[in-house]
């Protein structure tokens, strides 16, 4: 056992702020917000705990364990629920709690409101309780406005070794931080210890014991409910989901081709847009949704991704009440996941042929990644990107010859002809067919025009 410090007062401190992993420690400035770190190498121990806490020169912060014997609200400075506290306490009154100590935390004038508890409680119990009491009476639970201690932390999966801590706090009445005691009108009493823990003894033994008791089972019982999704209208949903994604915008790189297809979407199956108004109403909902400056690479381009991806949505989908685009018949993964595929695939090719690169390599490389795709699967759908159709049978009598290679992709001319089987520079790269696995390369009698092909349809899931 972790041996106490000799004073009585010292003693009672340790007892009751007891979890000692995971602590906080801060330095104390004037005129400037605490900056908090965790110590997580080693728990503190009792004694070490009351002295940084008597030492005005550093701040110190605890968490919970699993049992506690206490709870607190935090209501920040500047927070429209320091004017309702009248209908804070009322609501914590429906589970039992009639007793707070209401503590100015700092000079800053936040306040935190002790919640002193009759005896040891489950700690997520109480978490759970304390947040579904101030939420049921519409008080919102919201860092900066009012947060509760614990708090409901996030599941984890203990027996892979995984294991999150509940919030911490500072600790109470800290010599030279301002903190004080405060009456029922929220004016200072000062900040003896010996007359905090007066108090918190007079709270415990008057909070109603069997009605927390009965409250924190019921809140631990809901929280373990998961709500049933009842008369749930998909199209509603649908669109509901669509705008949250499109009004986040970007939260970083990568985002641009799957922002752009939603927004493609949602206007032409919600707005009923076609055409070139599709694709201005593309850029200019893009454009305009957040974090379109800082993380989207294809701003000098925009313009041309946004009327690829009207296109391709026009294929997809069609505006809400008219007669289906395409067959919806049974769900079919496979061919969905193929239809997505082949739809990244058009969408890169076509971005591609603005500014085609010089060798087959370079342009399955740029493929790949822009279409975010292998390159097996990039293969398996040659008729929508290769610059050589494959060779089809010629009707008779149709003596016109093939159109030039250039005509048919906007490559150089100039390296494309006169190449034999394997290619001379620049196909031979990544074209031979000697390196090239047979069940990826054309097959006969489907052939077509390299990036021409239909994107395959699908049902929709």
């Amino acid at each position: 056992m972790d041996l106490l410090p000799s004073s009585p007062l010292g003693q009672r401190f340790c007892e009751t702020f007891c979890y000692l992993w995971a602590s906080l420690e801060g330095t104390t400035q004037p005129n400037i917000r605490a900056k908090w770190r965790t110590i997580r190498k080693y728990p503190l121990r009792p004694r070490t705990l009351w002295e940084r806490y008597l030492d005005p020169s550093q701040l110190v912060g605890v968490r919970f364990g699993r049992a506690t014997k206490y709870g607190m609200l935090d209501i920040d400075a500047g927070s429209a629920y320091l004017e309702k506290m009248g209908e804070i306490t009322a609501a914590l009154e429906t589970i039992g709690i009639v007793r707070s100590i209401p503590v100015r935390s700092s000079a800053s004038g936040g306040l935190h409101l002790y919640i002193p508890l009759p005896e040891a409680v489950a700690t997520f119990s109480l978490a759970c309780a304390l947040r579904q009491c101030l939420e049921g009476q519409g008080l919102e639970i919201k860092p900066g406005q009012l947060e509760i201690f614990p708090n409901v932390k996030s599941y984890a999966k203990h027996w892979l070794g995984e294991f999150t801590e509940y919030n911490g706090h500072r600790l109470p009445l800290q010599s030279g931080t301002g903190a004080a005691i405060l009456n029922g009108d929220l004016s200072p009493l000062g900040d003896d210890l010996s007359h905090f823990f007066a108090l918190w003894d007079n709270a415990a033994t008057q909070q109603d014991a069997d009605e927390i008791g009965q409250a924190l089972a019921i809140a631990r019982n809901n929280h373990r409910k998961r709500p049933r999704r009842q008369n749930v209208n998909p199209v509603g949903q649908w669109r509901t989901d669509l705008e949250n994604e499109i009004n986040a915008g970007w939260s970083g790189p990568g985002q641009t081709n799957g922002l752009l297809k939603s927004i493609a979407c949602y206007g032409h199956v919600f707005e009923a847009l076609e055409g070139p108004a599709l694709a201005q109403y593309v850029e200019r909902i893009a454009v305009t949704r957040p974090g379109y400056l800082d993380h989207c690479s294809h701003q000098r381009d925009i313009e041309a991704k946004a009327k690829a991806w009207a296109n391709a949505a026009q294929r997809y989908y069609w505006p809400l009440g008219t007669s289906p685009a395409r067959s919806v018949a049974t769900c079919n993964p496979n061919a969905d996941r193929r239809a997505d595929a082949r739809q990244r695939i058009a969408i890169a090719a076509a971005e591609l042929r603005l500014n085609a690169p010089a060798t087959i390599r370079a342009w399955v490389d740029q493929l790949v990644e822009l279409a975010k795709c292998s390159t097996q699967t990039l293969y398996r759908h040659l008729d929508l990107w290769h610059p050589e159709p494959p060779v089809t049978a010629q009707p008779a009598g149709d003596t016109a010859p093939p159109p030039p290679p250039s005509a048919l992709f906007p490559w150089n001319a100039e390296g494309l002809t006169n190449s034999g089987v394997t290619g001379g520079p620049p196909l031979n790269e990544g074209c031979s067919l000697k390196n090239s696995p047979k069940i990826y390369l054309p097959k006969g009698g489907e052939g077509g025009p390299g990036g021409r092909g239909e994107i395959s349809t699908g049902s929709y899931a």
